[in-house]
This record gives C-alpha cells, sequence and structure tokens, in this order.
C-alpha cells in the first residue's frame, strides 16, 4: 500500500526541523566559542600583596595556599609581591602598578595596614576590583573581607581555661587595634567561662612579623609570671617554638602547626581560604562583583578551631566545646552576648543584648573583666 501524500509530507517537514535544529546549536556553540575568544583575560589574572613571606606557618601561608587552591579550580595565574611593607604607601603604590602592567585585573591586599594606599589606589584605577582583608573602608570598587575569629578565639579560650593548671595564660599581641583585641576578649571570655579565676596576661610587641621581639616579649612574660599556656596574635608560630623551650604549652593562630609542635600545642585558631578566594574571584570572572563587607563565620568554613591534642582534654570538656561551637553555629548564642564588664569593672554590654558587627569591627578598643595588662600597646 502507497503512503498517503500527507505521510510524504509529514516526514520532510520532521526532517526540516531536525536540520535546523542541528544548524541552531552548531550557530550557539560558534557563538559561545567566539565569547570566549573575547573575554576579558585580566580577569583570570589576580594580583596579591603579602607584607612578608609566604612560608610563615601561619598568616601569609593561611592566605597563599587559598589562593594556590582556588587558581587549581578556576584557572586563574596568581601574581605575588611578598615582603611589600603595610605601612609604606609608596611600596604599596609600585606593588599595586607593577600588578596592573602584569595584567591583573582583581588585586587582593592580604594585611590591615595596607588600607589607605587601597583606597587612594582604587580611585585612580576604577576599572580594577580591589579586595582588602580586615579592612574597614569599603569604595566603588574596593571590597573588605575578614571572619569572625573571635568564634574560633573563644572556643580556644575555653580549652586553655580547661586546660591550664596555674590559672595563668598568656596573650602576645601585636598591635592594638580592634581586630586584635576583638580576639584577646574573645579569648578571654571563653576561659573565664570555663574557668572564672583564669587571668589573661596580655603582651605588646608593636609588630606583626618580627621575631626577635616575639621572642624577647614571650620569654619576659614566662619569666615574670607563672603561665603555663600561652596564646598570640602575630604572623607566625615564633612564640610556640618559645613556648615548648620554656616548658609552656600553646595555642596557635592562623594555621594548623600541631605536626610541627605535637606535644606542646593545644589547639589553634585557624584560617582556611580556599573556598572563599574561589568564590570572589569567580564572582569577578562572571560580572558580579558588588563592593561589599564579607564577614564569615564558623558556617562558612573560613575560621575553624583543630581538634585539641589527644589526651589533653577530657571526654566532658571536649562535649562542651562541642555544644558551645554548635550554639554559636545554630545562631543561637554568640560570644558578645551580655552581660560582659570591662577590665574595669564596667557593665559594657546588658544582659539580653549583643555587641553590633559595627561595634566589633570598628570600635572595641577596651579589655575584658580576666585580663591583665594594657588595651594600648604598652606593656607596663
Amino acid at each position: 500500500m502507497q503512503k498517503s501524500w500527507w505521510s510524504k509530507q509529514y516526514g520532510i517537514v520532521i526532517a526540516a526541523i531536525v536540520l535546523l535544529m542541528i544548524i541552531a546549536f552548531l550557530y550557539k556553540d560558534s557563538l559561545l566559542d567566539t565569547e570566549k575568544v573575547h573575554e576579558d583575560e585580566r580577569l583570570y589574572n589576580v594580583g596579591v600583596l603579602i607584607d612578608s613571606t609566604i612560608y610563615d606557618a601561619g598568616w601569609n601561608q593561611s592566605h597563599y595556599e587559598g589562593f594556590e587552591e582556588a587558581a587549581k579550580e578556576l584557572g586563574v595565574k596568581i601574581h605575588y609581591r611578598t615582603f611589600v611593607p603595610d605601612n609604606d604607601n609608596e611600596a604599596i603604590r609600585i606593588a599595586v602598578e607593577e600588578l596592573i602592567e602584569e595584567g591583573c585585573r582583581e588585586i587582593f591586599a592580604t594585611s590591615f595596614g595596607y588600607g589607605e594606599g587601597i583606597i587612594n589606589l582604587a580611585q585612580q584605577h576604577p576599572d580594577i576590583y580591589f579586595f582588602h582583608c580586615a579592612g574597614t573602608e569599603t569604595a566603588p570598587n574596593v571590597s573588605v573581607y575578614f571572619g569572625r575569629m573571635y568564634q574560633a578565639r573563644y572556643l580556644s579560650g575555653m580549652a586553655a581555661g580547661m586546660r591550664t593548671k596555674t590559672n595563668h595564660i598568656g596573650f602576645v599581641a601585636a598591635m592594638p587595634i580592634v581586630e586584635v583585641i576583638r580576639g584577646i576578649n574573645a579569648f578571654t571570655l571563653g576561659a573565664q567561662k570555663v574557668n572564672p579565676q583564669a587571668v589573661v596576661h596580655v603582651r605588646w610587641t608593636d609588630s606583626w612579623d618580627t621575631p626577635e621581639k616575639e621572642k624577647e616579649v614571650t620569654q619576659k612574660l614566662l619569666e615574670d609570671v607563672p603561665v603555663d599556656i600561652v596564646a598570640y596574635h602575630q604572623n607566625s608560630s615564633q612564640l610556640l617554638e618559645v613556648a615548648q623551650t620554656m616548658g609552656a604549652e600553646g595555642i596557635g593562630y592562623h594555621y594548623d602547626n600541631m605536626e610541627k609542635f605535637p606535644y606542646t600545642m593545644l589547639t589553634a585558631a585557624v584560617w582556611d581560604w580556599k573556598q572563599f578566594y574561589t568564590k570572589l574571584i569567580k564572582e569577578c570572572i562572571d560580572g558580579r562583583f558588588t563592593s561589599r563587607i564579607y564577614y564569615s563565620s564558623l558556617n562558612n568554613n573560613v575560621i575553624k578551631i583543630t581538634p585539641p591534642r589527644a589526651g589533653t582534654l577530657s571526654s566532658q570538656q571536649l562535649a562542651i566545646i562541642d555544644s558551645t561551637r554548635n550554639a554559636i553555629m545554630s545562631g543561637s548564642w554568640d560570644v558578645f552576648y551580655g552581660p560582659i564588664y570591662s577590665q574595669d569593672g564596667r557593665l559594657m554590654v546588658k544582659e539580653g543584648e549583643a555587641l553590633s558587627d559595627k561595634y566589633l569591627i570598628q570600635k572595641m578598643n577596651w579589655l575584658v573583666k580576666g585580663t591583665e595588662g594594657s588595651s594600648d600597646g604598652t606593656n607596663k
């Protein structure tokens, strides 16, 4: 039986539709390839300012490893400028201009002191995206970022308060800026929560990364006060070495150095920038840059506390720390909920109230009850 005329025409129509779909698909693929050819290649060149070595087993190395992971994930090239002083605007300008000349469209400044220089340069280069770590000032093409490290600080303070036998804990700090004071206060509140007799002795080095000064200040603290655990806010892990030599335990910061100090490091509050840097760079590549303040928490995996050294805390003590971490992550509680008293006995945060992010980022310049030492950077 022969097919009807309509049946024949139906087959032709179907064949034509399939052919048109194939042509459309090939045309679309061609357009995508063309777009890739014309894509701004500068978005795949990322500049980074670092104030010292990238192998400090601390602050800088945590950033370096984060950028390297982002490079693998996204196929971008990272252009580093190391040993750029964060208090020298001319050195900052030269480094940034070099990075722009090398084709960088995004520039990350990883130290607090870069702020003034970055804001000035951002005005001169409105087509460049700037990111300032630990910064406080944004601009149309400048975002700032940090993390609620005070949450991990609080948890590590709890571990120190549980572990100390003398009730004297040391804290060697760099600069008396809000970021550092906030961390000292969180650490002290954590220690006091589990051990109201604990005292945190604060000493200053007036430097982010001067190993000899850190060594000198730490040694004097351990000689003058019966401290058996020391925490710190410095770029490197120098203090952990001093503590180990002088028979004290250490609370690490920035970077997990448990393998290096397996017998004397109790725990550490650390940064993990890998996912975060991948996210920020990807947003720029996708044309989704926005000027904003990024303030990550324990929930975002940017900040973490390492498991306490085996055998140092009981299962009950570990359960208390875990319960507190869960409360923070659930949002039902946070570190700077009142009541909180200052070092001189003033009620700074009433019961039922909490300090705002703006206050925590810009205004905290006092030490909490339970600390000994100054908040102005002097060692009296």
